[in-house]
């Protein structure tokens, strides 16, 4: 690693996872012929008893396309963190060259300067209409010492006021900050036209104040119970699992689709997702029931986090998926009940070795 002295700086400023496993997503409807729809059979599991009574699930209305959701594909992006470590008090010094007089962001390459060698991030440059530290001329000068010493520095992520503590090489700094755990969160509440944004902290807060009828049960083992699933159009139930001092968001939704004859039909879908990061989500396991009688159809996963949202695993049927003929058979004058039990597991098993604690 290249540091530069301040005094150096300054000489160049002027230049210039329904039994399923998670793997194999093996869907089974259990009944006394027992009929499968999948390749593996999967033991029946005894109905759990639920202590905890189940309560409404908040239902929420909202208009959504007729045809299917084309299936998303899951972007991969690979960021090396180059420290952790805060930089010397030199290189802290150093930075201080690059922030932006405007924004007080750190600024990223290229670097435009004005004739008396201010410097402008390119986010504020179309802003302005002069130099916001002399007044001259628009800076449009292009400082390739000011680069040059940049590729050598590390930059900490945006985020680090919100608690992210790495630094970056300033080629890798946007593409962590697109998916660092630290970014702001927006309001998970499905079927709803909320534009809340916050920190991860704050998140429970909003849903308790500006979405009120969401009811929160307590326990690891409860009941969804989903009312008026009859009702036409498409709708969304919503219910809050509080445990392992984690809050979980369920969700049901039923969507209005089409097959390629032109006939219209209804999918409900069934997801967990944690309030909280992907790290996080990876220590949970979620499984979700349906059950009358001897019939079950039963799907086990990871939660989504809050960042990846419900939306994608829906789009790819990644969630308990059934049309409205199966809702029927476990259904008890047009209510629902889900059981849903939330598992903490150890990570870095595979499959196999997997210990679910409860």
């Amino acid at each position: 690693m290249l540091y530069f002295s301040y005094d150096f700086v300054l000489d160049h400023l002027g230049a210039g996872e329904m039994s399923f496993e998670k793997e194999g997503n093996n869907q089974v409807i259990e009944n006394d012929n027992t009929v499968s729809m999948s390749q593996t059979p999967v033991a029946t599991i005894p109905g759990a008893h639920r202590t905890q009574p189940s309560q409404t699930a908040a239902m929420m209305m909202h208009n959504m396309p007729a045809n299917p959701v084309a299936p998303q594909q899951k972007q991969h992006m690979t960021a090396s963190v180059v420290s952790t470590t805060p930089p010397s008090c030199s290189n802290t010094e150093l930075l201080s060259a690059f922030e932006c007089p405007v924004c007080l962001e750190y600024m990223l390459p290229p670097y435009l300067q004005c004739n008396s060698g201010h410097l402008l991030c390119s986010n504020c440059r179309p802003k302005v209409a002069s130099c916001p530290a002399c007044r001259g001329p628009v800076p449009n000068i292009r400082n390739l010492a000011m680069e040059k010493i940049a590729s050598q520095m590390l930059f900490p992520c945006k985020f680090n006021t919100s608690g992210c503590t790495s630094y970056f090489l300033h080629h890798q700094k946007v593409e962590h900050e697109e998916r660092c755990d630290f970014r702001p969160y927006c309001c998970p509440c499905p079927g709803a036209s909320c534009k809340w944004q916050g920190g991860l902290n704050e998140v429970m807060g909003h849903l308790m104040k500006l979405h009120k009828s969401i009811t929160t049960l307590q326990g690891e083992d409860i009941v969804f119970l989903a009312t008026d699933i009859n009702l036409p159009g498409a709708v969304d139930w919503v219910m809050m699992q509080s445990c392992f001092d984690s809050y979980f968001m369920l969700v049901l939704e039923k969507q209005d689709k089409q097959d390629p004859t032109g006939q219209s039909y209804q999918m409900f879908y069934a997801v967990v997702q944690l309030i909280g990061t992907k790290a996080e989500a990876e220590r949970f396991s979620y499984k979700m029931e349906l059950s009358a009688g001897r019939r079950r159809l039963a799907w086990e996963a990871t939660p989504r986090s809050i960042h990846e949202g419900v939306n994608t695993a829906i789009s790819q049927s990644d969630c308990l998926a059934f049309d409205t003929n199966h809702a029927q058979l476990f259904a008890e004058q047009g209510n629902l009940g889900i059981n849903v039990t939330i598992s903490q597991v150890q990570v870095g098993m595979d499959a196999n070795q997997m210990q679910v604690c409860r």
